[in-house]
Parts: structure tokens; sequence; C-alpha cells
């Protein structure tokens, strides 16, 4: 059998979502998010990066009962959260300070819960004394 290399990250991750339009709109504003240029017709929208992201109305989604959670870095999560908790977007986790540094987590129009922190790869935590 043929050896293969695989990567050690995903290199695409795809959730379903209930409206797409919606949710496309809830990942470019409070998380950057931009499209990719290619027209992937009504049901699906994808979005430049590393893991590439797509959202898509393939099947409905259930949040209730998805393992998956999704973690973005912010250079200012405290901000983030100003804003979104503002416009009213669900907060799951109030702003705290831990081993990812300020970290909140917020509800996407179908209720998965992201993550935003600041700090990726805690070395030492709690941080060392002196």
């Amino acid at each position: 059998m043929a050896r293969t290399a695989v990567t050690g990250s995903p290199g695409f991750v795809s959730m379903a979502v209930s409206d797409v339009n919606r949710s496309a709109a809830f990942y470019e504003r409070y998380l950057g998010a931009v499209r990719d240029t290619f027209d992937f017709g009504p049901t699906a929208v994808a979005f430049v990066g590393w893991p590439a992201f797509a959202i898509n109305a393939a099947r409905p989604p259930s949040p209730d009962t998805t393992t998956i959670q999704l973690w973005w870095r912010a250079s200012d999560a405290q901000a983030l959260f100003e804003i979104a908790a503002a416009d009213g977007v669900p907060i799951l986790a109030e702003p705290f300070d831990g081993p990812f540094g300020r970290t909140f987590a917020m509800a996407d129009p179908d209720g998965y819960r992201i993550t935003v922190y600041e700090r990726d790869q805690p070395l030492f935590w709690p941080p060392r004394s002196g």
C-alpha cells in the first residue's frame, strides 16, 4: 500500500446552517470572514483562510446534538464582546481571563458555540511569577 501524507489539522471545515445569508452576515460582521469569490449558488458560501470554511444549507443543523465548537482569535476579545452583546447576539460565556487570554463565547444564528480568545498556545498557566 502506498504511503500518504496527511496534514495535522483540518484543511476545510463546513457547517450546516438554517439560513446561509444570515449566517454569512454573522461571520463577516463579527469574525471578519472574507467570502471566496467563487459563486457556490444560493445554498452555500465559502470563506478564504486557513483552514478554509464554508456554510451550507445541505441539511438542517442541530447544535444541540453536535460536539463541534469553533474558536476565533481576536486582538481584543472584550471589544468584540461589547459589540456583539450590544447587537443582541446571545452570549454563552461572559468574558474571563484564562489560559488563552481574554475569552468569551457567543452563539451564531444557528446556536453553534463560537469561542473568541486572544492568545494561542498557553505555554504556562497560571503565569509564573518572578
